[in-house]
């Protein structure tokens, strides 16, 4: 049906993105990106089974429920790609094709989880790489001007910070080393990705100062400072201790739940 004539049937509709028009039915997305429908007096009065009726609002049932998935901080395309999958569905459906209209929305669903998911990674990520950054300017900053600084905080001081900014380096090693393996919650909202990737950070920041401070007082690692190559210790410490972020609890993170749901499956 050329343009006019859907226009010319179906007048005055929302339509921003066209999927199927016919002369029973029309099918399209509005201008928020939702997929709608109108349908013709003479498809309405066609009657159906009590079969075909239950396995209309079944799957009627799945398109709608699949609509309902998150698709925040996703791509407008990306939006758009999934909502014609699902109207595509709904166009299976009305023409009574119940197992491929099911088919087509677990596609659907299949298709805009991994798109969330590569999101929630890509959000959780730049948190990561965006709080390193600072460390490390942190970090050049101290190291530029390093003379001041110790003859203000002391050199033992200094080199405590040094190691705790070193930190942030180990736990991003660590994040990117495990990328792939954790399972973020993509309905979690941008602010909590945001948080979620700071904090990694900053755990491994902590864990560099305590490696630091435990190296210097000779805790640890005690033949370091016999051989006074204590400093260096303390760097190399807090880039290691760093990629201890992994222990802190996460916020929104699912690695154990999938892990679980994993070992029910064998």
């Amino acid at each position: 049906m050329e343009k006019r004539e859907y226009e010319e049937q179906w007048p005055g509709l929302p339509i921003k993105y066209l999927i199927v028009a016919s002369d029973d039915y029309i099918v399209f997305l509005d201008n928020e990106n939702d997929i709608d429908w109108k349908t013709s007096d003479e498809f309405d009065a066609r009657e159906l089974t009590v079969e075909d009726k239950n396995k209309f609002f079944a799957v009627k049932n799945e398109i709608d429920s699949a609509e309902t998935i998150a698709v925040n901080h996703i791509d407008d395309k990306v939006v758009i790609a999934f909502k014609r999958q699902l109207g595509e569905a709904l166009v299976r459906l009305f023409e009574g094709e119940y197992e491929n209209a099911s088919n087509m929305v677990k596609r659907a669903q299949d298709y805009i989880l991994r798109r969330n998911i590569e999101q929630s990674r890509y959000m959780f990520l730049m948190s990561c790489g965006f709080t390193t950054l600072i460390a490390i300017l942190v970090f050049i900053i101290f190291w530029l001007f390093q003379e001041s600084i110790i003859l203000i905080i002391g050199n033992s001081v200094f080199y405590i910070v040094l190691a705790s900014l070193c930190g942030s380096i180990g736990a991003l090693l660590s994040v990117i080393l495990r990328t792939g393996k954790t399972t973020l919650d993509y309905n979690a909202s941008k602010k909590l990705h945001i948080i979620e990737g700071a904090s990694r950070i900053v755990a491994g920041m902590i864990s560099g100062l305590i490696v630091a401070v435990s190296i210097k007082t000779g805790i640890i690692l005690p033949i370091f400072a016999k051989i006074e190559s204590t400093n260096i210790a303390m760097l190399l410490g807090g880039l290691v201790a760093g990629a201890s972020e992994r222990f802190a609890p996460s916020i929104i993170s699912k690695l154990d739940g999938v892990s679980n749901l994993k070992s029910k499956n064998k």
